[in-house]
């Protein structure tokens, strides 16, 4: 953003000059380079803000990496603001998403399981286990602490599952 005017570059999607309107949180512009023809011009406006979960999940829009742990033992997972919701985890690798409703994490990991947290924004911590899973089973539960920050490398990933 330079002055009132918002440069957005999409990619295969195109690139996208935008003005700003404080006082009314709406954007107009047009595709770059701009012309006449009819479908050339974009508008914006806002709609919410991100909830306290959301916030604390996103982190400073990246994402976020988390202690998860389990009765076996605790690795580091991440939770990508990417777009397409990846959940990434580098000891349990597979092609993973995640979900949020109001505090509902979901999240779908291939082949170890789908789980369902509660996040606590003001603990900033998450508990729960896998979705349809037996709750008596000592293995059942997961929890998720310590929150940190991912940073925005300015780069996304190739995913060929998503179009």
């Amino acid at each position: 953003m330079k002055d009132d005017v918002v440069n957005i570059d999409w990619k295969k999607f195109g690139k996208y000059e935008m003005k700003f309107d404080a006082a009314t949180r709406t954007m107009e512009g047009n595709a770059i380079p701009k012309s006449e023809e009819a479908n050339n011009w974009r508008k914006a406006k806002f709609t919410r803000d991100l909830s306290d979960a959301e916030k604390l999940l996103f982190g400073d829009g990246a994402g976020t990496e988390w202690d998860f742990a389990w009765k076996e033992g605790s690795f580091k997972v991440e939770f990508k603001a990417d777009g397409y919701n990846h959940f990434k985890c580098a000891d349990f690798p597979a092609h993973a998403h995640y979900t949020l409703e109001g505090n509902e994490l979901k999240i779908f990991w291939g082949e170890f399981g789908n789980y369902k947290m509660t996040i606590d924004v003001a603990a900033q911590t998450m508990t729960g286990g896998e979705i349809n899973g037996d709750e008596s089973k000592d293995t059942w539960w997961r929890k998720g602490s310590n929150p940190v920050k991912l940073l925005d490398q300015k780069t996304v990933e190739h995913c060929e599952h998503h179009h």
